[in-house]
């Protein structure tokens, strides 16, 4: 499971210009051509004259909006994982009660974000790796997403009286390797993973599994498994 849902860090700079009509369409157009860009070159490669050049648009009316480029990259990026859905609306057709479901509904948001958008995932990183505010934005989302789950444990295992804390770090943990397969995968193209092309409900499945597996100490149910069938035997006898 990987970070979704978005909150604004102290590092979105923009110059305030664009509350009219014809504001918010040039900031549109900028973020538009930014987004773009961005995939195919990359953050640190990117330049302000690329992305005036893809809005079609002078460079100068980059500047009666934003102040400079990073302004608009923390913008961009801000929008682009905020798009990702509330719970409510992530889990609005799974059935109650049903755990693989609800964990393979966040999943599949994730993965079909890492594998429509590799380049723009990338910059994720890479302004997190430069950028504190930016950063710090990124892992408190991945709290606020992972706080559905954590909130649920003391109900699904009384027995273990789990204090939050140590809800939240097994919940982190096991998140924690869905975001490394999807980053060497999708982003370093690590050669001994893609060898073999995965659909984006294959990887969903796969990571759920695995999560599913760690949290509950058993398998999911097999009716619901295509690409990890063989994963009900992965047990000691």
């Amino acid at each position: 499971m990987a970070k979704t849902v978005a909150k604004k860090s102290k590092n979105s700079e923009v110059k305030g210009k664009g509350n009219s009509p014809k504001g918010e369409k040039a900031r549109a157009k900028l973020k538009a051509a930014a987004l773009l860009v961005m995939e195919d070159v990359g953050y640190h490669r990117m330049r302000i004259s690329d992305v005036t050049r893809q809005a079609g648009v002078a460079q100068g009316l980059f500047y009666h909006y934003y102040s400079d480029l990073k302004s608009l990259t923390v913008e961009v990026l801000e929008d682009f994982v905020s798009h990702s859905l509330r719970v409510e609306d992530i889990e609005k057709d799974v059935p109650k009660g049903d755990w693989y479901e609800r964990i393979l509904a966040h999943n599949l948001l994730v993965v079909q974000a890492y594998e429509q958008r590799p380049g723009i995932m990338r910059c994720l990183l890479q302004l997190a790796d430069s950028d504190e505010g930016f950063s710090q934005m990124l892992r408190s989302n991945f709290i606020r997403q992972l706080g559905w789950l954590t909130r649920q444990m003391p109900k699904l295992f009384p027995a273990a009286d789990l204090s939050e804390h140590q809800a939240m770090m097994v919940a982190y943990t096991l998140a924690g390797t869905g975001e490394t397969i999807l980053r060497d995968y999708y982003i370093n193209c690590e050669a001994v993973l893609i060898s073999k092309k995965l659909t984006v409900d294959e990887m969903a499945e796969l990571i759920t599994v695995m999560f599913y597996r760690g949290l509950f100490l058993e398998n999911p149910p097999v009716e619901k498994l295509r690409y990890t069938t063989k994963l009900q035997h992965l047990k000691k006898p």
